[in-house]
């Protein structure tokens, strides 16, 4: 029986895309601009390209999800994010002596949603950065959810 004549098929098999699971990645490497002085990054074409054979791509940027604005403070994590969750480690901005913690954690844990909600499994994250880093708040918090993170310098 063609696939065309069945109940139930809302759109012919040529019209079926192929399932890709998702796959979170750090907004950065995609090119937009949301890294903490709101300039583009160089897009990791190579990056995307690769992923995209495999995976459905879904931007995120943890420092945005827990209310950072764009152009923001530059911190830098001195210690792990299992020690910020753990030990009660701090992230102070330089510039203003402000804590900024809570906008990583609450923005790891945002971000370890959108994982459940889109079924993501994996997630590539920019190296370096308080939150996205593998060894970051996001990248720990997703790490303890099951997800598998791999840092991209």
């Amino acid at each position: 029986m063609d696939t065309r004549e069945q109940p139930g098929q809302l759109f012919d098999c040529d019209d079926c895309a192929q399932y890709l699971p998702p796959v979170l990645i750090s907004a950065c490497l995609l090119g937009i601009p949301c890294r903490w002085h709101g300039r583009r990054a160089k897009k990791r074409e190579a990056l995307i390209a690769r992923l995209k054979k495999h995976y459905v791509l879904v931007p995120v940027c943890p420092e945005q999800l827990g209310g950072m604005p764009t152009p923001r403070t530059g911190e830098y994590l001195n210690g792990t994010g299992a020690q910020v969750l753990d030990e009660g480690l701090r992230i102070i901005a330089p510039e203003t002596g402000k804590d900024v913690t809570d906008f990583h954690v609450n923005g790891a844990k945002y971000t370890c949603e959108l994982a459940e909600i889109v079924g993501a499994r994996r997630a590539y994250l920019k190296a370096g950065s308080p939150s996205c880093d593998r060894e970051g708040v996001a990248g720990e918090i997703l790490n303890r959810a099951g997800i598998t993170v791999i840092r991209v310098p």
